[in-house]
């Protein structure tokens, strides 16, 4: 596995992670601290938007095999759909 591979995957895991912590916590109605549940939502929402960026980048530098007018075009709707974000 390639290490770009290896980092994005690893980035997605500790994403998960977070989410079923979170999940956890909402179904054990264990939510003691507002303040640090929201934290942690924060957390796996910047670990989700820092894997799309990898994803994009790696994403990227696939695409440059492609013929131009896909390339173009897909590396456009990579870049939207990053920037909605």
């Amino acid at each position: 596995m390639d290490q770009e591979k290896k980092a994005l995957i690893n980035r997605l895991s500790r994403a998960e992670g977070q989410i079923r912590a979170l999940r956890k916590t909402i179904e054990e109605e264990d939510v003691a601290d507002c303040r640090a549940f929201i934290t942690q939502i924060k957390a796996a929402r910047s670990a989700l938007k820092r894997a799309s960026e990898q994803f994009v980048l790696h994403f990227v530098h696939k695409c440059q095999s492609l013929p131009e007018k896909d390339r173009d075009e897909q590396i456009a709707e990579a870049l939207k759909a990053l920037g909605s974000d």
